[in-house]
């Protein structure tokens, strides 16, 4: 109920005359001007009555107002409040345009014999009806990262998704999602489901090598690289990022190599920028992560001790 509603009152004397309170909110004051009307049986007509005089409720966000109202011979039982403006909003909805499915259901998560991984689903309850009309989108990443930086998949006439290991970073533990809506070539328009439940697995380890090499170009001047290396390795091994910029050229070192904690899981990422000069659409960059030797010249007659 509104506040006006859950606060009126209405008594009467005995005789003739009816007294009715309520109150209304100055904030919305300021927009509508609301009115209290009744029916007066002894006149068979609608009538209305108000005058303002003052006090607070406490759900009003500033003052409250508090409006009374002093009916004369009529015998009256049902009050309404009404506003001087017509509030109201209107649309013809073509059923098959406006489609939201419930969420998939059922979402689970099997390994393969390659190594790969395949997820399954079905449509939720009620949503059968459209058959293959349906197209998913499959999202999954690992744990630790934020759905932004997902990896993003689209599918139709399947219920099914499989994710080849070459394509998932060993060692880690992953999530996945699929949310549904009406295909381009159904027929049909809305708008995607809500997410489905998540599942999440493990991939096996991947020994010590270096891991999910990645690099992407900002367009104009470097080439950002990381990849991850095994944390309790990294104490006793430097690992460096090699580079061509044609295969003619010779092989350069990045530097500086920056690293950061990964939370919860045993590895670190290392990146670094390669200054790109003359890029086009043509540029290909090889390159690659290797443990890194090490030297140190010790001349052990200048750090001689006597046993």
């Amino acid at each position: 109920e509104s506040i006006p509603m859950q606060t009126l009152q209405c008594y009467n004397d005995y005789v003739s005359l009816t007294t009715c309170t309520w109150m209304e909110c100055s904030e919305a004051h300021e927009f509508l001007n609301i009115a209290m009307f009744f029916f007066c049986v002894t006149r068979n007509e609608e009538m209305t009555c108000r005058s303002y005089t003052g006090e607070n409720h406490a759900a009003c966000q500033n003052f409250t107002m508090h409006w009374v109202c002093h009916i004369h011979g009529c015998d009256q039982e049902d009050y309404t409040f009404k506003f001087d403006l017509t509030l109201q909003a209107e649309l013809n909805v073509y059923l098959f345009q406006n489609v939201q499915t419930l969420p998939p259901q059922n979402l689970s998560v099997s390994s393969m014999t390659s190594g790969d991984f395949l997820l399954t689903w079905k449509a939720a309850d009620g949503s059968q009806g459209l058959g293959n009309a349906l197209e998913y989108e499959v999202t999954y990443k690992r744990e630790w990262e934020s759905w932004e930086k997902a990896a993003s998949l689209l599918l139709s006439n399947t219920t099914s998704c499989h994710l080849h290991h070459k394509h998932l970073v060993p060692g880690s533990s992953y999530v996945a999602r699929v949310r549904a809506r009406p295909g381009q070539a159904s027929g049909f328009s809305g708008q995607y489901s809500e997410w489905s439940m998540e599942v999440s697995w493990e991939t096996p380890e991947g020994g010590l090598q270096p891991r999910n090499l990645r690099c992407l170009f900002d367009g104009a001047d470097h080439l950002t690289c990381s990849w991850e290396v095994k944390k309790a390795i990294t104490t006793s091994v430097l690992f460096g990022l090699f580079f061509r910029a044609t295969p003619a050229s010779a092989e350069e070192e990045c530097f500086p190599v920056h690293e950061k904690a990964l939370p919860h899981v045993p590895y670190v990422i290392q990146s670094c920028e390669i200054p790109v000069n003359n890029s086009s659409s043509q540029s290909q960059y090889h390159v690659s992560v290797k443990a890194k030797t090490e030297e140190k010249k010790i001349e052990a007659y200048k750090n001689s001790e006597l046993l």
